[in-house]
């Protein structure tokens, strides 16, 4: 993360000792990203736009799985704040990743907050402050579907 760090992020919470400073601070990189955002907005996918502007905070990892360059990430949106809140699952499936990703450790993580950011070479990534953990996604694509209840994946 850049802009909303682990160590901002814990500051701001009421039993930091430093939670009025740091959310000034907090509010200050928020104005930042959102001007960064304006700048790189154009040259970013339109479903990565959605993501970075509203993503699915406090929504929860049910499912994640990582296979040829594949990386899909199922979560619970039921308490979810912003437009992203829904009965149905979200999946979210990111494609042309390189390398390999760590799964494992993100069942039962609250998604946070996340980041949007252009790549040299002409990608995006997506940077995820979960409550435990971190993960940058560098990522061709990226598709937003909501599951049937019934686990179909229809959309």
């Amino acid at each position: 993360m850049v802009f909303f760090t682990r160590d901002l992020y814990t500051g701001t919470q009421d039993n930091s000792g430093r939670s009025r400073r740091a959310g000034r601070e907090w509010d200050r990189r928020y104005e930042a990203y959102s001007r960064y955002l304006d700048v790189i907005g154009p040259y970013l996918p339109r479903p990565v736009r959605q993501l970075a502007a509203d993503g699915p905070h406090d929504a929860v990892v049910r499912a994640a799985s990582f296979g040829t360059g594949e990386l899909t990430l199922r979560l619970d949106t039921s308490g979810a704040l912003g437009s992203f809140r829904g009965r149905r699952p979200l999946r979210l499936t990111f494609r042309g990743v390189p390398g390999r990703v760590r799964t494992r450790h993100l069942l039962g993580q609250w998604w946070l907050y996340q980041e949007a950011h252009l790549r040299s070479n002409g990608r995006f990534s997506i940077h995820v402050l979960f409550d435990e953990d971190e993960l940058e996604i560098e990522a061709d694509e990226v598709l937003i579907a909501r599951e049937w209840s019934s686990g179909t994946g229809k959309n």
